[in-house]
């Protein structure tokens, strides 16, 4: 895929930027005047849910991107959340965003496959904000996250979903009981604090009796809709039979009678039973529903009634009176902690075990680092890939690590989806990060990326990169 053109209008004003097929420079002599901003641009023009910047609300401006890949020219119109896809001038698509992302990525990028299109911006694109240490997961820009295993996954064919889908459920249970465990420590604490001050019990007996007939009440209202679902289904089953028009004979005399409701045995009876049932059972409801507003009642009144206390301090006191067991909420974390643990390991083990992606990506990477002389950071085993452990790198060597795995993502997306990727790279000099080290990585976009659009964004002009076709920005970006 490469990019033709780009143009944004704003207030009436039009700016074109032109973009050559291999190499591109967004230059200008000093910072902050707008060369991450049209890199921005480019994404947003896109589909992406990219966010704008101070000095310009992207939802404001209608952009216009021209780009082909292989078999089609393609161009976007986008006016806040509103986009038209055009295909070879001829077919229109219109979606509208974030809903419709995903459809218009995959007419974009070629391919339906969902964990691709989710990760490929974090795989492409490097900004300056956070680009150069996302090295597997994290965020790319925005609400727009990038996760390596989705991404193994995806390109692999592996599915996980039903893993998943327990992990995060387990996952979520887990989070509900550690923040019940930090409200027992808070109880602890606020029970060795008190200074022995009685709290009002009066006010934990009104909660338990609340709580109690709260019970009661969502007890009454399921049996309400059990009964209420029978007598359905009865009015519905008799209907049915009714509809049928069946008939049954006398064996004796060879009469006919009709079935229906008169002539069914005992139907009216049971159904005045259910009635009678269901009215029961509503009344009952009625009577705990004035109980149950009568002692919130009762409980408010008995906070009024504590004027010396803070609001802080109702809040401890009820806190204190709370009943929980806290070796049984610690034996339930344990638990959920390790079931999430082993269904991390599940889902990895099903990810990484026999697959061909894996060895590919690792092989890049280790030959990328090789070239930058990072050789030497790179664990010789394949899981490697999926490593949080980012403490020991930092500074260069971390720029090209990232490097070396953005570069392995490309070329393995590359080979699944068919295309051509660009390469969008924004401020890749950084502090700790000299002209050496910047020209090592351009060197192997020379020799291993000729064939994709690259995009730069920086100060520094790179002459390993050639043809280079600049795009100067002066002093801002919407200029004449």
């Amino acid at each position: 895929m490469k990019i033709n053109y780009l143009i944004i209008i704003s207030d009436g004003f039009e700016k074109r930027f032109d973009f050559n097929a291999n190499f591109n420079l967004i230059y200008s002599k000093k910072n902050s005047v707008g060369k991450s901003t049209l890199l921005r641009f480019l994404f947003y023009a896109l589909g992406y849910n990219v966010p704008g910047t101070k000095r310009i609300k992207f939802h404001n401006c209608t952009v216009i991107c021209n780009f082909e890949n292989e078999k089609e020219n393609m161009e976007t119109r986008r006016l806040n959340n509103s986009i038209t896809l055009t295909i070879n001038k001829k077919d229109n698509y219109s979606f509208i965003l974030p809903n419709e992302e995903i459809n218009l990525q995959s007419l974009i990028w070629g391919t339906t496959n969902q964990a691709i299109l989710k990760n490929l911006l974090g795989a492409i694109y490097m900004d300056q904000d956070k680009g150069w240490t996302l090295l597997n997961r994290g965020t790319v820009i925005g609400s727009i996250h990038f996760n390596i295993e989705e991404l193994v996954q995806g390109l692999s064919d592996r599915d996980v979903t039903e893993l998943r889908e327990k992990q995060k459920a387990v996952e979520l249970e887990l989070k509900k009981y550690q923040q019940l465990q930090n409200i027992i420590d808070y109880k602890e604490h606020v029970s060795k604090s008190a200074n022995n001050i009685d709290f009002p019990n009066y006010t934990s007996e009104l909660e338990n009796q609340i709580q109690l007939l709260t019970f009661d009440k969502n007890e009454l209202e399921n049996k309400l809709k059990s009964i209420e679902e029978v007598k359905n289904e009865n009015t519905q089953f008799t209907n049915f039979i009714e509809r049928m028009k069946l008939v049954v004979k006398d064996q004796h005399t060879g009469n006919t009678i009709p079935v229906n409701k008169s002539t069914i045995l005992h139907f009216d009876d049971n159904q005045r039973y259910i009635d009678t049932r269901y009215n029961m059972l509503k009344i009952k409801l009625v009577n705990l529903n004035t109980k149950l507003s009568e002692l919130k009642q009762q409980l408010r009144d008995s906070y009024n009634l504590i004027d010396v206390q803070s609001e802080v301090e109702k809040l401890d006191s009820q806190i204190v009176h709370l009943d929980i067991n806290p070796e049984q909420i610690r034996k339930i974390i344990n638990q959920l902690s390790k079931e999430n643990k082993k269904l991390k390991k599940s889902i990895l083990n099903k990810t990484i075990i026999n697959n061909a992606i894996v060895d590919n990506l690792h092989k890049s990477i280790t030959k990328f680092a090789r070239k930058l002389g990072v050789i030497d950071v790179i664990n010789p085993s394949t899981d490697y890939i999926f490593t949080s452990d980012l403490k020991s790198l930092s500074g260069a060597v971390l720029h090209k690590v990232v490097f070396s795995f953005k570069m392995a993502y490309i070329l393995e997306i590359q080979k699944i989806i068919g295309i051509k990727l660009p390469i969008v790279l924004d401020s890749p000099s950084g502090r700790e990060v000299d002209q050496e080290n910047i020209s090592e990585t351009m060197n192997i976009l020379m020799d291993e990326f000729t064939e994709n659009q690259v995009i730069i964004a920086s100060i520094y002009k790179y002459k390993e990169l050639h043809p280079l076709h600049t795009i100067q920005i002066k002093n801002k970006l919407l200029e004449e």
